[in-house]
């Protein structure tokens, strides 16, 4: 913005806190705004803790005014000639002043006042003002006969003229002039090549004028409602135009702001809105902006590819839009430059799903509007998909984006859901013999208002996909806000389907063959196998940085990168071999200790562990993760001193970690000191209550909870963790990634809980379900057995109370007298053979893996599928490790609530004889434990 307003900063020094600071301001207006008229408008302070705002207006007793308060009356005072309206607002709080169900656009200012009788009269000011400016001189005739030489008809001048002002004078908002509303002279602008929106429609009315073409400016705002009570300039905050294009033709609506919209095309949230036509004539005043486009919109997407059996992937990428859908791509080019267009298609790329890297790029010309919007593009990513890979998923159809309702759920006002229109994805991929793909179910609805459809179809390693949406109106009763929801969740629903597939290595080839077949130097070597690294294609990493280092030893970064690889595929002692080897060559590597403590203490090595945590805080003081890391296993170990000193260090480093304050909470209260304990939990459990360290569940699921604000705060836990797998900082499966399970039951808990609290049953049960599956906890299923119970599920009902009663905790009592109140009998009777179906429950059955009896120990990682996607063996009998293949393929008890960055990450107990096998998923509370055990038996 460019503007000739002045700025006086004036410093004010020795402030304390509890000071009060109070300023005064004046403005004066020496040259009226508008000659005799005078209007103002005032919002009070909303959300925010204020003490006391008073508001006076002082104004001559004999002028007529209009005024509008209708949330608050004034207290109005005469004094002589004079009148005085006064509002004072006190002791304004965010909790209890703040409208959840209506925006500031929905409800307008506070008070509203203006001296203007009517729009009408408002329409005269306003003609009259910017008149002053669209003399058409010399410059601006001379232009406007050169843009329209050979234009046989008024409409084919108006649209060259449009075209001129749009694209070439760029808009920049600019301040000056008669309180922001006067424009600068039609020649000025048409000199400058810069204008604001008014400057743009004087320079385009003075053109048509020059032409024997009329035109009006049209006053509007941009987002508010126009409040058709007040007639004040207030209400606007844009200018456009309005042309008559030929003899008794209707009004052609232009904005020229927009630079790159379709001649006639005014953007959607400026149509069906009421704005003032500035005019003399009889065309001045109220007048409401069309409704519907003259451009159908519509949009194309398709993509064609191809992935190789190693997982790349090419493909064509087309889209083509017009009307509504024309305009952001239209817009968005135009703001970068032309040699950065291959940037900005990488980045649209990604938005859709298909990230990689971007080349052959065809734009058709941006500036021409009367043809649709064209792009087309050649995309291609090496890694894709990791191969093998027993589990992967993705969406192979971009997101149509349906329209949310955003006003309040009392609002009588229609609801939006346009613009309507048109748009068609579809793709078509071919997969090598190697996949194995299953598609996601196909979904068609349809409403008098609009129609949503996909569907997908496999044919000989051909996936062909294709998702429609069309939106028949604009808008719709408020009444029909329930069945416009309805149909937006089916959408989502659909949406947040995944194709699967898993991928075997190819034909002939062993598990690293794609990472054999790459020669090179050590350093080529270590650059694929970082790569590799970075997909988790970790035994191809290890493939390709084992050859990096054999054929240099001294490779820098290679043996630590090679740890890793070891890391990733469960193979703890070379991982500690390989980072003890990177130690010896760079004694102070900034993060080789670190890893090296964590693979020691997964080995059960606990005091080496500790040493070479404390040899890495040595090279990095204020590392967060080491602290933590170091603090949970001294609390494994029982030393509670030290781990409140390594914890209370991890906690005071940003960010939050959910999981650092309740294992330091969890010590404070081993310690005694439950006011620190109290104030820690509050957050994650909601309570302060220092006993919630023992069973984390009871009181964050209270009946008196808030439950907007639990459900914030459980969401926020749920984003922090997730962080944390999209990092990869839980890749390795240490200590940390299981027990921050305990953390994610107990805020899907919550969620459910709160949910349930509100009304909200259905959502309730799938939250509580996945937390209960997840935690074991006695408190969780307590309540999903209240959930159940609320939905007429008697009889699961009853079996949670059960497993409650098993399960143990804080609320045994509770389920004993509800079981007994549900069965009508003895609740001991119940209980009994709960405690077998309750394991009974979390174990999965596979066919015979051995000819003998044997065990192990797997890490199982799930990732938005009951299928885990990782399978990792820990410990146990050799003839079980080649199991994990197996595992991959089962379905397990496990639930994910809805989508997020956040992985199950669970220790799995595989049991086998020589008829058949069984595998338990271990509570969560048993692998902290024995985790905790390893931790000290070495």
């Amino acid at each position: 913005m460019y503007s000739d307003y002045r700025q006086r900063h004036v410093s004010v020094t020795a402030l304390r806190p509890g000071d009060t600071l109070e300023y005064k301001t004046v403005t004066r207006i020496v040259t009226p705004l508008a000659a005799g008229h005078f209007w103002y408008e005032h919002r009070f302070p909303k959300g925010v803790v204020v003490n006391e705002d008073r508001l006076e207006i002082d104004v001559p007793k004999a002028r007529e005014i209009k005024l509008k308060t209708p949330a608050r009356k004034p207290e109005i005072q005469d004094t002589g000639e004079r009148r005085i309206y006064t509002w004072v607002v006190k002791d304004i709080r965010p909790d209890r002043d703040k409208d959840e169900d209506r925006d500031d656009d929905e409800v307008g200012p506070d008070v509203q006042l203006t001296t203007f009788a009517d729009w009408k009269q408002l329409a005269q000011w306003y003609a009259k003002l910017q008149g002053e400016r669209m003399a058409v001189e010399e410059g601006v005739q001379h232009k406007a006969d050169e843009l329209t030489k050979g234009a046989d008809t008024p409409a084919e001048k108006a649209r060259r003229l449009y075209d001129f002002v749009a694209r070439n004078i760029r808009y920049v908002s600019l301040s000056f002039g008669i309180g922001r509303y006067q424009p600068h002279a039609a020649s000025d602008v048409l000199q400058s090549g810069y204008g604001d929106c008014k400057d743009k429609h004087t320079l385009l009315s003075a053109m048509l004028r020059a032409e024997r073409i009329q035109s009006y400016p049209v006053l509007i705002h941009s987002a508010r409602k126009l409040d058709p009570d007040v007639p004040s300039p207030a209400q606007f905050d844009h200018v456009i135009t309005a042309a008559r294009v030929g003899s008794g033709s209707g009004l052609t609506w232009l904005d020229t702001t927009t630079e790159v919209a379709p001649y006639g095309l005014i953007l959607y949230q400026l149509r069906n809105r009421q704005a003032v036509l500035a005019s003399n004539d009889t065309d001045g005043g109220l007048q409401r902006t069309p409704a519907d486009s003259p451009v159908k919109s519509s949009a194309h997407f398709t993509i064609d590819g191809k992935f190789t059996d190693f997982g790349a992937l090419d493909a064509t990428v087309e889209y083509t839009a017009q009307g509504d859908r024309d305009f952001p791509m239209r817009a968005g080019f135009r703001q970068v430059p032309q040699a950065r267009w291959k940037d900005f298609v990488r980045v649209l790329s990604t938005s859709w799903g298909f990230a990689g890297d971007v080349d052959q790029v065809e734009l058709d010309s941006i500036e021409d509007t009367a043809k649709p919007f064209h792009l087309k593009y050649h995309l291609h990513q090496d890694r894709y998909f990791t191969v093998p890979s027993m589990s992967v998923n993705f969406r192979p159809v971009p997101s149509l984006g349906v329209r949310a309702v955003t006003s309040s759920a009392k609002s009588k006002e229609p609801i939006e859901i346009g613009p309507a229109g048109d748009m068609e994805y579809r793709v078509r991929l071919e997969f090598p013999e190697n996949y194995s793909v299953h598609t996601p179910l196909a979904v068609k609805m349809s409403r008098d208002y609009g129609e949503y459809s996909s569907s997908y179809s496999l044919t000989k390693g051909v996936l062909e996909g294709e998702r429609k949406l069309t939106v028949k109106l604009n808008e719709l009763p408020a009444s029909r806000r329930a069945d416009y929801d309805s149909f937006r969740n089916v959408t989502r629903s659909d949406e947040n389907q995944v194709l699967t597939a898993s991928i075997l290595a190819p034909s002939g080839t062993n598990l690293a063959s794609a990472s054999t077949k790459i020669v090179g130097t050590p350093a080529e070597l270590h650059k694929a196998g970082v790569k590799a690294l970075q997909s988790k294609d970790y035994r191809s990493a290890v493939d390709l940085l084992k050859r990096a280092v054999d054929q240099d030893s001294n490779l820098k970064e290679g043996w630590y990168d090679l740890g890793q690889a070891y890391s990733g595929i469960n193979n703890h002692a070379d991982a500690i071999r390989a980072f003890r080897k990177e130690i010896e060559l760079d004694p102070n590597h900034k993060s080789a200790n670190g890893d090296l403590a964590m693979e020691l203490q997964q080995s059960g090595h606990g005091e080496e562990a500790i040493v070479a945590y404390r040899k890495q805080l040595e090279i990095v003081p204020f590392e967060k993760s080491t602290h933590k890391n170091l603090g949970m296993l001294m609390a494994q170990l029982g030393r509670d001193a030290d781990a409140r000193t390594e914890l209370e260090v991890a906690a005071s480093i940003p960010p939050d970690d959910p999981e650092t304050k309740l294992s330091l909470a969890q010590i404070y209260t081993k310690l005694g000191e439950k006011a620190k304990a109290e104030e820690l939990l509050k957050g994650l459990t909601g309570s302060s209550s220092s006993d919630s360290s023992t069973d984390i569940f009871a009181a964050a699921l209270a009946p008196n909870i808030d439950p907007v604000q639990t459900e914030n705060d459980a969401r926020q836990v749920l984003y922090d963790i997730g962080e944390q797998f999209d990092s990869g900082d839980y890749d390795r499966l240490g200590p940390s990634a299981f027990s921050s399970m305990r953390l994610v039951a107990l805020a899907w808990s919550r969620i459910g809980w709160s949910k349930f609290l509100r009304g909200e049953t259905l959502d309730a049960m799938q939250f509580m379900n996945a937390a209960w599956l997840l935690s074991q906890s006695g408190t969780v299923a307590n309540r999903l057995g209240q959930v159940l119970e609320k939905q007429g599920q008697r009889e699961k009902a009853r079996q949670m109370y059960a497993f409650a009663i098993v399960a143990g905790g804080s609320a045994v009592a509770d389920s004993r007298e509800r079981l007994a109140k549900a069965s009508g009998e003895s609740a001991t009777k119940d209980a009994a053979p709960a405690a077998a179906d309750l394991v009974q429950s979390r174990t999965v059955k596979l066919v015979s893996l051995t000819a003998k009896s044997a065990s192990a120990k797997f890490n199982l990682v799930f990732d938005s599928s009951p299928r885990p996607e990782r399978a990792e063996f820990v410990e146990g009998d050799e003839a079980l490790r080649s199991a994990s293949a197996q595992l991959r393929e089962k379905d397990f008890p496990v639930k994910f609530p809805d989508v997020s960055s956040v992985k199950i990450v669970r220790r799995a107990q595989l049991t086998c004889t020589a008829s058949a096998c069984t595998i338990e998923l271990l509570p969560i509370e048993a692998t902290q434990a024995a985790a905790g055990h390893a931790a000290s038996v070495k």
